[in-house]
Parts: structure tokens; C-alpha cells; sequence
């Protein structure tokens, strides 16, 4: 409501009474953002309801909605009407409904429907709420307002949402804005990618995808939790579209199992098998090299696990980079889905053409040797949408210190890599999630959740390994072999192998290890229980006591 609206009012009181301005108000507030020849509106009460499989549709004063709980477990719902199909955000046709799912009354008036990972509560005036199955709100969407022009024609829609307090949002389809979206304002091009908001909580995590190509923005504003008696602010997400009708699909569950959901809907990523393929330019600075890291978790998120572009920096692509900045990049392009590369063709030429410099052979060397790992990370990211770069949260949401941690990430489930993204260091802080890690090149070993400070000199960075892990790498005479990391006393761990990408007729298959303890040493075999059948390096045992 503006101020003069709200000046006239108050000015009712003395000329309509108590009611003409209760009335007088809230048609201000009913009205507010409604520009000349426009109309506002809101959906108004609950009239009546239509089941049907997998949900069904509730119908307002001024609009519909419609629910569908898929066979996947994904809920869309579209307002107006509006059905899952045609979709600019699902490759094929839309799933099967779930026949469990019904729509049923809930109280107040209001509507639901229980799903096998989430329930949808419907209020009486189009409030939609997204719970777990436990009952822990994760989303609550206030009824959507809209303006029709009143001519006709194409209305704007607005959806305002809460989350919780202690939520963070991540994604949108926007590489260079970062891994962590903090508060803000986030514009969503008709010609971009259909934005996913992945919102990670204490409570549980779910991604929103905004389906529609229309021009608009998302506002953010993150949540504050009140200090001992003070109240929490919800975290809040505003989307403004220029047309409608408003569509939306929800997932929850774990950032892996929402990532799947989202690949089952809009298909398999693609990337890339070569192990050295080039990828954008070189970045001359430091500014570049920290944008290079949130391009790549980002785009993760986003479903996009190999992104096709790399941040420049300052000084451009024909810029000379700066000894340091260039030293730092290329180890951490050495643990990048896509090598990054200079010149002008962006193949893998370049990244050879760089191999005179000394940071660049050791980058390469270290690429090369981790080729099958890379190999392996690939493949799972077109089977089940798992980015091989990922955010320090991945497996623990939970933990709030890894949802504030930017400057690290792991490298599939095995390896945790820390850049160095500022200028003159040789130490830094590392944060590491739960379980047993080790540092690669001493072996010693820390039990995680826990921050520690590790030597990062001029020619390398810290890189840490899970106890347990099975990471393929290249061997001296050019087959695989198996580098084992010694899992935790009384512990087990193990992992998937792609020896061989394949000749692109025959889809490759997993070979699948495990690692345990047997009578003093660390043995490794099939998930069959058959002998490994490959070279195998156990590392970790150097006695160390893990550190806290």
C-alpha cells in the first residue's frame, strides 16, 4: 500500500465511520501495485473441489488451482487452470500420476493431498503449504495476486513465499550469481533455462522450479532467527512473472534424491566423458578465479553439471593472467568437471598449448591421473542428475556451518578439494563434514565436523580424502588402478568404478567395491564378494590418530 492511499484511508474516519474505513483500507490494500488500466486481483474463498488422480482441482472465487502428485514423487501445481503439459521445464511427457495420492479436506476449510515425500496443504484462500511427511513446514506460498489489464490480454502474477529462518537459497540457473543466493533481487530472462530454487534447511531440503519462459525476477531475503526471546523472521521469495498463469513442480528429500527427481523430469544432463576436455578461458585475476568456482557448484545445483562457460575476470580473455592468480587456477582446474583453457578455440589443443608452464603440467598430470574418477563422476551425473563438483553440504544439509562454507567443495563423494581464492596465502581453514578425512598428501587423518587449518604452499592445494572411499585413478603403465583410503576402525566403505566409458553403442556399467576391516588390513572386493581384480594402493594407515 503507498502512503497517500493509505493517508485517504484514514481520512474515512470522520466521514463513513469505523466500517467505511475498514473498507476504504482494505480495497487500498487489495489494489496496491495496480497500475493504470489494470485490475488487481487474489483468488478469493473455496467454491468447490474436483478429485482426480493424483490430486485434483480446487476451484476459488477467481481462479483454480490445480494439484498432481506424479508416480516420482514430484508435485506440480498451476494456477488458473493451468495443467503440467505443455511444459518448458519437463523432456517428454509429464509423468504418471501417483494413485495414492488424493485430495482430501483438511481443517479450516481447507484442502491437502499426502504424497509418499511430501503433503500439499490447500487453505480456504489458496494458501499452499509443503511439509515433510513428519509434518515440518519447509514452504508456505500466500495466495498468488495478479493484474489484468482491463482491456484484456496477458496478466503480471506475483507469488510471495516463506521458508524457514535458518534457510539458505542456492540455484536460479544462474552461474555467475554464485553458489549461496543471499538477499536480493534475481532477474530471470524469457530466454534462460526454466530457474530451479533449491531452498536447504534444518528442517529438510526442496527444490521449487518456476516453470514458464515469461520475463521476471525473483526477490530473496533471507531469514533471522530471534535471540533468546525474540521472534524468528522467515526467510522470503517473491516471483514476479510478466504473464501467467503461475506453474510450479516441488521436490523434497535429500539434495541427492531431489536432484533425481528433477533429472527423471527434465531428462539426463549430458557431459562430457573426456577426461580433459577444455572449457572458457583462463581468468587474469582473482575475482575471476572465485567466479569460476561458483559457476561450477551453481550450475551443479542447477542440473547443469558441466558448465559450458568459465568466468574471465577483469582482464579479459587477451589478458595476460598474473603469475599467482594463474598458478591458483590451474589447481583448481585440475579438479573441475571441464578443464578450463586460454586462447582462441577453447579445445583441448589449448590446454595442451598451456602445458610449457609449470602449474599447467602439474594440473594435466593430476587430471590425467584422476581420469577415471572423472570418468566415473560423469556417468553418474547422467544417470542420476549428482553433479561431480558439490557444495561441503551435500550429504549433511543439516550442518549449518557447511551451508555458509563457499570456498570449498567436493569432488564426487570421495574428495574434498579447498582452493586458494586470495592473494599471498599458505595456510588456510578448511571446514570438513562428518566422518573420518584424510589429508592427501601427509595421510593424516580428521574426524570430522570439524575446521582445520592446512598448508597450502605455492605449488599446491589442500585436498582431503573420506576414509572408505575407492577413487580410480590412472596407473604408471595406463590401466586402472584402485586408490583406497583406509575407512574408519570398525567401518566400512567402498564405490563405484567406470573403467571404460564405452564406444557409445553399449552403455557403460558400474564396477562396484567395498571396503572393510578384516583381521588388522583393510580388504577390497566386488560388491559380489569377488576379488577385486585390479591393482589396488591402500592409503591412510600411516598409524596417525585421527585429529579433532
Amino acid at each position: 500500500m503507498e502512503a497517500r492511499d493509505l493517508v485517504r484511508s484514514v481520512k474515512t474516519v470522520g466521514s463513513a465511520g469505523a466500517v467505511g474505513r475498514l473498507r476504504g483500507i482494505r480495497e487500498a490494500w487489495r489494489t496496491r501495485g495496480a497500475g493504470a488500466g489494470e485490475r488487481a486481483r487474489v483468488p478469493g474463498a473455496v467454491r468447490e473441489v474436483e478429485p482426480g488422480p493424483g490430486g485434483g482441482v480446487v476451484r476459488f472465487a477467481r481462479s483454480e488451482l490445480r494439484i498432481l502428485v506424479a508416480a516420482n514423487g514430484v508435485v506440480f501445481w498451476g494456477w488458473d487452470g493451468a495443467g503440467p503439459e505443455p511444459s518448458d521445464a519437463v523432456a517428454g511427457r509429464c509423468p504418471e500420476p501417483d494413485p495414492r495420492a488424493v485430495l482430501e479436506p483438511d481443517k479450516d476449510g481447507g484442502w491437502r493431498v499426502v504424497a509418499e515425500r511430501m503433503t500439499v496443504a490447500v487453505s480456504r484462500h489458496g494458501a499452499v503449504q509443503v511439509c515433510t511427511p513428519g509434518g515440518v513446514l519447509l514452504r508456505r506460498e500466500l495466495p498468488p495476486r495478479w493484474w489484468e489489464p482491463v482491456g484484456g490480454g496477458a496478466a503480471r502474477w506475483a507469488q510471495r513465499a516463506e521458508v524457514a529462518a535458518d534457510a539458505r537459497f542456492f540455484g536460479l540457473g544462474g552461474p555467475a550469481r554464485g553458489l549461496r543466493l543471499r538477499s536480493g533481487s534475481y532477474p530471470l530472462g524469457a530466454g534462460e533455462a526454466v530457474p530451479g530454487l533449491l531452498v536447504v534447511a534444518d528442517g529438510g531440503t526442496h527444490l521449487v522450479v518456476h516453470d514458464g519462459s515469461e520475463d521476471g525476477s525473483v526477490t530473496l531475503r533471507e531469514g533471522r532467527e530471534g535471540a533468546g526471546s525474540g521472534h524468528d523472521r522467515s526467510g522470503l521469495s517473491v516471483l514476479r512473472r510478466a504473464g501467467g498463469p503461475l506453474r510450479c513442480w516441488v521436490m523434497v528429500g535429500t539434495p541427492a534424491r531431489v536432484l533425481l527427481a528433477w533429472t527423471s523430469l527434465a531428462g539426463p544432463p549430458g557431459p562430457r566423458e573426456d577426461p580433459v576436455q577444455a572449457m572458457g578461458v583462463v581468468g587474469s585475476d582473482w575475482a575471476g578465479l572465485r567466479a569460476s568456482l561458483a559457476s561450477a557448484l551453481a550450475s551443479g545445483l542447477c542440473g547443469v553439471p558441466y558448465e559450458e562457460g568459465a568466468a574471465t575476470g577483469a582482464g579479459g580473455p587477451g589478458a595476460e593472467p598474473a603469475p599467482e592468480p594463474a598458478a591458483r587456477w590451474w589447481q583448481l582446474a585440475a579438479y573441475l568437471p571441464r578443464l578450463p583453457a586460454t586462447g582462441e578455440g577453447g579445445g583441448e589443443g589449448d590446454a595442451q598449448g598451456l602445458a610449457g608452464t609449470e602449474h599447467a603440467r602439474v594440473a594435466l598430470a593430476e587430471r590425467r591421473r584422476l581420469s577415471p574418477y572423472v570418468r566415473t563422476l560423469a556417468h553418474q551425473a547422467r544417470r542420476t542428475g549428482a553433479p561431480p563438483v558439490r557444495p561441503v553440504w551435500w550429504s549433511a544439509p543439516e550442518e549449518r556451518e557447511a551451508r555458509e562454507c563457499e570456498d570449498a567443495f567436493l569432488l564426487g563423494d570421495g574428495l574434498l578439494v579447498a582452493p586458494v581464492l586470495t592473494p599471498g596465502t599458505e595456510r588456510r581453514a578448511v571446514w570438513l563434514p562428518r566422518g573420518r578425512w584424510y589429508e592427501t598428501v601427509t595421510e593424516r587423518a580428521y574426524e570430522g565436523p570439524v575446521r582445520v587449518v592446512a598448508d597450502a604452499p605455492p605449488d599446491r592445494i589442500p585436498v582431503f580424502a573420506r576414509a572408505g572411499a575407492v577413487v580410480p585413478v590412472l596407473g604408471a603403465d595406463g590401466g586402472v588402478e584402485l586408490e583406497v583410503w583406509a575407512p574408519a576402525p570398525g567401518r566400512s566403505g567402498g564405490g563405484p568404478v567406470v573403467a571404460d566409458a564405452g564406444d557409445g553403442w553399449v552403455r557403460a556399467e558400474p564396477e562396484r567395491y567395498v571396503t572393510r576391516w578384516v583381521a588388522g588390513r583393510v580388504v577390497v572386493e566386488r560388491e559380489d564378494g569377488a576379488p577385486a581384480g585390479r591393482p589396488v594402493r591402500v592409503r591412510g594407515l600411516a598409524g596417525r590418530a585421527a585429529q579433532r
